[in-house]
């Protein structure tokens, strides 16, 4: 489907869409109903559990789906809850004669396809779903199979400048309006120098354009404290990539870390809960300039994950790392100039997939979304000989 049948499809769908249910009264659905609720489009929470029906989660009603179907005529449900649990739920609104995509869909699918053109198209604000800016390829790791690279980076590497940290920021938010998430990742980010002026730069001039502001670490760094309560102040969210179950050694320096961003009431977010990475077959893998191949994998992968480094917007962090940290030089083009931006719709065409070539360089050499299909143990490192 192209670009712009999609656009007319999402447009005629939510045509008189006038409130979004929420289907899951957690940490998923916490989030999801703030960025609804800066569009006004929040209705309430629909969720199976008696208990928060009758008192609500944070200040919010929370209904049944029965009460949903008596009372909503034109509205729409999003799913907000784990993988695992949403594929529950839409059997349940299945089996209630609901439609997918017409009458609900995932957290996911929304995000990333529905509300960047509801977004624009209905309320002039150009969103996008997530957006990093890589503040160092430098790691504390050496992991054989990490997704940026990094083991091939040298720990004495020059970090992305402070001005060009700032740059990026400008760059982006000159052009985008609002973001769900915005993510300071590496790397390993605490390595950077100037961690501490970009939170408050990027804090103090457009927190109010960010949903969730957060940081990737692996946990191997206890910053310190001046940075820890500007998460704090910023309500920054810890990502952590526990891997502990691979890296035993790692346990302790992990409850420290919790235990120190608890103590100062900053979120955490524990990723790599089932100790698996996807191996996506970087410096093993070919598709051999397929070109049908090439735009089929690109379509189906379909990433969330943008980076912008100064004035450059990467369709896919990990190609520009994985190409940069590996020294493949490709994909040298594969970026809009936000400086040279005059209609958002560009962005927005850029957003939804609709690149020149149809596919990125670097899928040549990626599995994309059948690397799932690849599981390895997360983190397993490099030995001094590799």
């Amino acid at each position: 489907m192209s670009e712009n049948v999609w656009i007319n499809r999402v447009l005629s769908i939510f045509k008189d869409i006038d409130k979004i249910f929420v289907f899951g009264a957690g940490n998923y659905g916490k989030d999801l109903k703030i960025l609804l609720s800066k569009y006004g489009l929040f209705d309430s929470y629909i969720d199976n559990d008696i208990e928060k029906q009758r008192n609500g989660f944070c200040n919010e009603n929370v209904i049944s789906l029965n009460e949903c179907l008596k009372k909503a005529n034109n509205n729409y449900i999003v799913i907000a809850a784990s993988s695992e649990n949403s594929i529950n739920i839409s059997e349940q609104l299945q089996n209630s004669g609901l439609i997918l995509y017409e009458d609900y869909c995932t957290m996911d699918y929304f995000l990333k396809k529905i509300f960047p053109v509801i977004s624009y198209y209905k309320y002039n604000k150009l969103y996008t779903n997530l957006v990093q800016i890589t503040l160092t390829e430098r790691c504390t790791l050496k992991c054989k199979k990490c997704a940026h690279a990094c083991w091939n980076v040298p720990i004495n590497v020059k970090d992305m400048s402070f001005e060009t940290a700032k740059e990026s920021a400008d760059y982006f938010f000159s052009k985008y309006d609002f973001v769900n998430e915005f993510v300071l990742i590496g790397g390993e980010p605490f390595l950077y120098k100037y961690l501490k002026d970009i939170i408050q730069y990027i804090g103090e001039k457009y927190r109010n354009k960010i949903n969730i502001f957060s940081l990737t670490t692996n946990g191997t760094i206890i910053p310190e404290a001046e940075i820890i309560s500007l998460f704090h102040r910023y309500n920054i969210t810890l990502r952590v990539s526990d891997y502990s179950q691979t890296l035993p050694y790692l346990a302790d320096r992990y409850r420290e870390l919790y235990d120190k961003f608890q103590n100062n009431d900053v979120r955490i977010w524990k990723t790599n809960n089932k100790n698996a990475w996807f191996d996506y077959g970087f410096g093993e893998f070919d598709r051999h300039n397929d070109i049908h191949n090439l735009k089929k994998a690109f379509s189906e992968c379909s990433t969330e994950c943008r980076e912008v480094r100064g004035n450059k917007y990467y369709y896919c962090v990990m190609a520009r790392t994985v190409s940069d940290n590996m020294n493949l030089n490709l994909g040298q083009d594969d970026y809009i100039d936000l400086n040279s931006v005059k209609d958002k719709r560009e962005l927005l065409q850029f957003e939804l997939g609709n690149i020149d070539k149809g596919y990125l360089e670097m899928c040549n050499y990626c599995r994309g979304a059948e690397a799932k299909k690849y599981l390895i143990p997360a983190a397993e490192q490099r030995s001094k000989n590799e």
